[in-house]
């Protein structure tokens, strides 16, 4: 863990206009000057490992997690919990993301090898950028009378249902993202920070019963 994420200085990245942090005063500027960035991965192995599928890239999750840590610079165990939630649901929609473009791409190969009726070694070549098999693919289709939007119409005729099931997981990614930023933004509205001076004389002078 880099020095500059887990040491007593304030890493002084760029703050996301959504979270909107109390205004600085006279009482709280020592506790701001003070405070420490706290990261996620410093919180235990619940929360430094994260269960990976096979062939991805642990560095650009880290990398990810750094920069959303420098911009939200969380200040304590409770907001470094909400940074890990947002980042975690941003990774995982953008991977729904990249299993819906996957999907389609499969759904339109299997069309045009179905409708234009080509060997698979053409349609792999094509797949692959083959600049012969793409002129093949595009002189079946002229002779067909087929164009792209008819091709991909037909290949997701049957299939909606499953692209319909991607979009839902991505929406949902998204709503949690946006859930653990709101989190975060209304613990900060709500001043969950050390109490000030003043408000800790008036304790001083009555305190609690207990």
């Amino acid at each position: 863990m880099s020095q500059e994420l887990g040491g007593n200085k304030p890493i002084k990245g760029h703050e996301d206009p959504r979270i909107k942090r109390p205004p600085p005063t006279a009482d709280d500027s020592a506790w701001t000057a003070n405070a420490s960035i706290v990261d996620p991965r410093d919180l235990g192995p619940l929360f430094a490992d994260r269960a990976r599928l096979l062939g991805e890239d642990e560095a650009i999750y880290n990398e990810l997690l750094s920069k959303v840590v420098a911009a939200l610079m969380p200040r304590d165990i409770i907001e470094a919990i909400w940074v890990k939630e947002f980042v975690d649901r941003i990774y995982d929609g953008q991977f729904y993301r990249r299993v819906r473009v996957g999907f389609l791409s499969d759904t339109q190969n299997e069309a045009v090898q179905r409708l234009l009726q080509l060997d698979s070694s053409v349609i792999a070549r094509w797949v692959a950028g083959d600049k012969a098999a793409r002129a093949s693919v595009e002189k079946a289709l002229k002779d067909r009378g087929l164009d792209w939007d008819t091709i991909r119409g037909r290949a997701l005729s049957n299939k909606l249902d499953k692209l319909e099931q991607l979009d839902d997981l991505i929406g949902g990614a998204d709503a949690r993202r946006d859930k653990a930023l709101h989190n975060l933004e209304r613990r900060r509205e709500s001043g969950a920070r050390p109490h000030p001076p003043i408000i800790e004389g008036i304790r001083a002078d009555y305190p609690v019963p207990r």
